[in-house]
């Protein structure tokens, strides 16, 4: 890779990682950086990035169907070098997959059922599991200068996918507060209706969310927005559509108020 590559690259992640900081799609983000490592490093045809959780990999983005393909076969075996190398701080050169004893059976599988001849995982510093994985096309597809290439790539990519789990995560927080939210307002909508406890409130929305077979924040935002309950009876059971209360009163619970009168009656 030259200079002026190097240049190019490097305002290439920068955009990336400013589009995965404010509102851009993290996938589209990581998807790139799969199709800069295709184009930039020399004897790659196909490249991803896979990350292993509680002993599980899964692709974080694929270039295409077969870098996919590859990646599923050494997900579904648990072996192979990009899996071993996300697992551990080593990055790992597979030559050909015709002549590979380390990974019996991702070799043989590999080589019967894609393109791939040559495989270089990159392991991923930071705190996920990860690697970027470049695949050849030919045996012995990468030289010296190529993974000193993918190396630079992959450095780039760890920040990247580093910066996308933050973000992520971030996102992932804020749904469950605006949830937390929804849930606390139905329940004040059903404490004030009712004259019934904090607890009774939500042992009604428990009890809606699980009979409805909903989530319970779709179930607070459907009271908030109607001032009553879902009807919890079957479709085909007939009857005025008036919302069925169901009663908060459990076993061991005699406590618990009977609100299992309609919240609008006549």
């Amino acid at each position: 890779m030259d200079a002026p590559e190097m240049a190019d690259l490097a305002a290439e992640f920068a955009q990336l990682a400013s589009a995965v900081h404010g509102d851009g799609d993290n996938a589209s983000a990581l998807q790139r950086v799969a199709e800069l490592t295709v184009k930039y490093v020399d004897g790659c045809s196909w490249a991803s990035i896979t990350e292993i959780r509680n002993g599980v990999g899964r692709s974080l983005c694929t270039s295409d169907s077969v870098a996919a393909q590859v990646d599923a076969i050494q997900h579904a075996l648990g072996e192979g070098p990009c899996m071993q190398s996300a697992a551990e701080d080593n990055n790992y050169l597979l030559f050909d997959v015709i002549d590979e004893p380390r990974w019996p059976n991702f070799a043989a599988q590999a080589a019967a059922e894609t393109s791939v001849r040559c495989v270089l995982a990159i392991r991923l510093l930071g705190g996920e599991s990860a690697a970027l994985n470049l695949y050849g096309a030919e045996p012995d597809a990468f030289n010296d200068e190529a993974v000193s290439d993918a190396s630079i790539l992959a450095a780039n990519a760890t920040g990247l996918v580093l910066l996308t789990a933050i973000e992520d995560e971030r996102r992932h927080l804020e749904l469950a507060l605006q949830s937390n939210r929804q849930i606390g307002m139905a329940m004040g909508v059903l404490m004030a209706h009712h004259k019934i406890t904090e607890q009774q409130a939500f042992n009604l929305l428990r009890a809606a969310s699980q009979r409805l077979h909903r989530k319970l924040r779709d179930v607070a935002f459907e009271i908030t927005e109607t001032g009553e309950l879902p009807d919890l009876r079957p479709a085909d059971a007939g009857g005025s559509g008036a919302a069925a209360v169901p009663s908060t009163r459990a076993a061991g619970s005699d406590d618990l108020a009977d609100v299992s009168a309609p919240m609008n009656p006549a």
